[in-house]
């Protein structure tokens, strides 16, 4: 057996690696988020005066909470990856990986909702029209630039964005690396348009709570729902084929990483390790800034 495939160490890491490698500059990027999304929530719900005012206060309030309460635990599930990476690592590992960023995820935007209602109960039905306009126009770009009419094309640019994400972490990897990550897509295009049809779903469902519920009290917690427990609004169809999507995924990590060069093992490794220090640093100056 070469060198290269002893140890899938790294499967963990790699995993990690695609979930946050969407943004590479994660301090610059994690400061700034919350003027971001104040764009965001005015450009999607065309906001007056005074609910931009709101936005604004909840969105600081939101953050310190985050950068308080999520991100050392966002450094603590890097830092156990990295531990991970030292034995051979598994699908089991994988799967652990997977669930822990879903937790994460799901609780930071039941979070969000429930802080948002307040806001989002006093949007008038023209601001409502105006986000479902915004959102159709938001879906119909994202099914044009990911799910083209033609399999092939559909297949090919899923997999350059899956690509680019790995060699992010990994450097640039080999046709065969390609290939693997090529077949993983082609296999799994009824996952891609259901979660995509999930996705929908789900706006249609928010939309209607915060059509029917105009009080916060009662809005949150609907809403906080539709990120805690997303299957309860599922057709059965989708949580079949999200298992195997999972499962294939897992194996597909672990089949990588198998293949990895030195070069490549190293790279990832040392990216994970970068992601644990940026945020227990982004954590830190929460702490400083609250120091007297």
């Amino acid at each position: 057996m070469s060198p290269n495939v002893r140890k899938p160490g790294s499967a963990i890491v790699l995993l990690l690696a695609v979930a946050l490698s969407a943004c590479s500059a994660v301090r610059v990027s994690y400061n700034n988020a919350d003027t971001v999304l104040r764009y965001m929530a005015w450009e999607y719900f065309d906001l007056d005066g005074a609910q931009y005012e709101d936005v604004k206060a909840r969105l600081v309030r939101l953050h310190e909470w985050h950068r308080a309460t999520e991100l050392p635990l966002y450094a603590e599930i890097a830092r156990e990856a990295r531990r991970r990476a030292a034995d051979s690592v598994n699908e089991k590992d994988v799967a652990w990986g997977l669930a822990a960023l879903r937790t994460r995820y799901r609780f930071a935007a039941a979070r969000a909702a429930e802080d948002a209602a307040p806001l989002l109960a006093t949007l008038s039905p023209e601001q409502l029209i105006h986000l479902e306009k915004k959102i159709a126009r938001r879906n119909e770009k994202f099914a044009g630039e990911n799910l083209p009419e033609d399999e092939r094309s559909r297949v090919r640019v899923q997999a350059k964005k899956m690509i680019e994400r790995f060699e992010d972490f990994t450097g640039s990897l080999s046709d065969e690396q390609q290939m693997r990550i090529g077949r993983f897509i082609r296999n799994h295009q009824r996952f891609t348009r259901l979660r995509f049809e999930d996705r929908q779903r789900w706006q249609r469902e928010a939309l209607a709570l915060i059509r029917s519920h105009r009080d916060p009290r009662e809005l949150g917690p609907r809403l906080a729902v539709l990120f805690t427990q997303p299957e309860s609004y599922r057709d059965q169809e989708f949580p079949r084929v999200a298992a195997r999507w999972e499962a294939d995924f897992a194996g597909l990590i672990v089949d990588l990483t198998r293949t990895f060069t030195p070069e490549q093992r190293a790279r990832s490794l040392r990216r994970m390790d970068a992601y644990a220090e940026d945020f227990s640093i982004l954590a830190g100056e929460n702490a400083v800034a609250r120091s007297p």
